[in-house]
C-alpha cells in the first residue's frame, strides 16, 4: 500500500494518478471519470472548473472514497501522504477521512439534520475521528473556537439549523470541516444559492483561514470567477477527463484548450478589455457513449480530422502548464477572441 517510506518536504501531499472510475448502470457503464491526474502541495489552493456533470464532485467525492455504491474503479492511483487510498480497506480509509482529508459538501445549506442542535453534530464528527476522544467540556471549547474562527456566534452551537441563515449555515459546515485539523479540505460549490455578498464573505473566510492554518484547499466549482479568486493552481475538465491545468493566471489569461477559451470567452470581465462574448454551444456527449478521440471535437470550433480518431495526451506546453488539444496551437488570444 505505502507507495514511499519518506515524503519529502517537496513532494505533494496529494497525488492523483490516472484514475478513472465508472458508474455501472442497466444501460451499460458511464465513463464518469477518465485518465484524471493532478496534485497538491502543502498550503497550495487547487480548482476544479467545468460544466455541470463534466465529473468535478465524482472525482471529490473519489478522493475520499465517499463514491456511489455503483461506482467502480478501473485504475489509477489516489496518493495521500504516502500511501494509495484505492488499496486501503474500509477502516484505513475512515481513518484518514475527516482527519485529514474533509470536505465541503455541494448543497451543504440541506446537509444538517434538522431535530439535532448544530454543535452535537460537529462534536459527533470529532467524537467519530479524534483520538484520544476529548472530553465534553473540551469538545465544546474547539467548536467555540471553530464557530470564531469562522464568523459565528459560539452561542450558536446550541441551535438547531432552521434558526441559522443560509450564509451562517455555510459557515457552520465549514467549522465542521475543519473539526479535525485536516491537511486538506475539499470545498465543492461553497457558494452555492448564496447572494454575492455573503459569496464574497465566505470565500474571504475560506482564504483567511487558509492562510492561517496553513492547510490546502480543493475547490470545486462551475463559477470560473470563484476558481479566478481563490486558487494558486487549476484544472478544467470536460466529459469525465482534465483537458488543462497550469497555475490560474496563466490559463486564465493564457487559456490553450478550446474548451476552456470558449468558457472564458463566454464569461464577461469587470476589469477585463470589452470584448463580445462567444456563447459555448451545445452540450456534453453522453458518457455512456462518449465520442471517440477528443471528447470536445463535437463542439470544438478548432476541430480537425485528427481529433475525431485519436485522443490527446494532457502534454506540457512550458511553465507548468498542460493542455490536452491536437490543435493548441491555433487558439487566438483570450483579447481577440473567437474569429467567425
Amino acid at each position: 500500500m505505502t507507495i514511499s517510506n519518506e515524503v519529502s518536504n517537496d513532494a505533494p501531499i496529494l497525488d492523483v494518478r490516472n484514475v478513472v472510475m465508472h458508474y455501472r448502470t442497466e444501460k451499460g457503464d458511464v465513463s464518469a471519470i477518465e485518465n484524471v491526474s493532478f496534485s497538491l502541495k502543502s498550503g497550495e489552493s487547487f480548482g476544479l472548473v467545468g460544466e455541470s456533470g463534466c465529473g468535478k464532485t465524482s472525482m471529490a467525492m473519489a478522493l475520499l472514497q465517499l463514491q456511489a455504491e455503483n461506482a467502480t474503479f478501473k485504475g489509477g492511483e489516489i496518493v495521500l501522504n504516502g500511501e494509495d487510498m484505492l488499496k486501503m480497506n474500509p477502516a484505513e480509509v475512515r481513518s484518514h477521512r475527516w482527519s485529514d482529508i474533509s470536505m465541503v459538501f455541494q448543497g451543504a445549506m440541506n446537509a444538517w439534520n434538522p431535530v439535532h442542535r448544530v454543535g452535537a453534530q460537529i462534536k459527533e464528527a470529532m467524537d467519530l475521528h479524534i483520538r484520544p476522544q476529548l472530553s465534553h467540556t473540551e469538545s465544546r471549547e474547539r467548536i467555540a473556537s471553530l464557530f470564531e474562527m469562522v464568523g459565528l456566534d459560539p452561542e450558536m452551537m446550541d441551535r438547531y439549523p432552521h434558526e441559522f441563515s443560509g450564509g451562517m449555515r455555510q459557515r457552520a459546515i465549514i467549522a465542521m470541516a475543519l473539526s479535525c485539523d485536516p491537511q486538506i479540505i475539499i470545498a465543492d460549490e461553497p457558494t452555492t444559492a448564496l447572494d454575492v455578498i455573503v459569496q464574497d464573505q465566505i470565500l474571504t473566510e475560506l482564504k483567511k483561514i487558509q492562510h492561517d492554518l496553513g492547510m490546502s484547499i480543493i475547490y470545486i466549482s462551475h463559477d470560473i470567477a470563484v476558481i479566478a479568486e481563490v486558487t494558486d493552481r487549476m484544472g478544467v475538465m470536460y466529459a469525465g477527463k482534465m483537458v488543462e491545468t497550469g497555475p490560474t493566471i496563466e490559463v486564465f489569461h493564457n487559456p490553450k484548450h478550446p474548451y476552456a477559451f470558449l468558457l472564458l470567452s463566454s464569461t464577461p470581465s469587470i476589469t477585463g478589455p470589452r470584448r463580445k462574448l462567444a456563447p459555448l454551444e451545445g452540450e456534453p456527449p453522453n458518457l455512456l457513449d462518449p465520442p471517440p478521440g477528443c471528447r470536445f471535437h463535437p463542439r470544438c470550433p478548432f476541430v480537425t480530422d485528427q481529433c475525431r480518431t485519436e485522443e490527446p495526451p494532457l502534454a506540457e506546453i512550458g511553465g507548468g502548464h498542460r493542455v490536452a488539444c491536437w490543435n493548441w496551437e491555433s487558439v487566438p488570444p483570450l483579447s481577440e477572441g473567437l474569429r467567425k
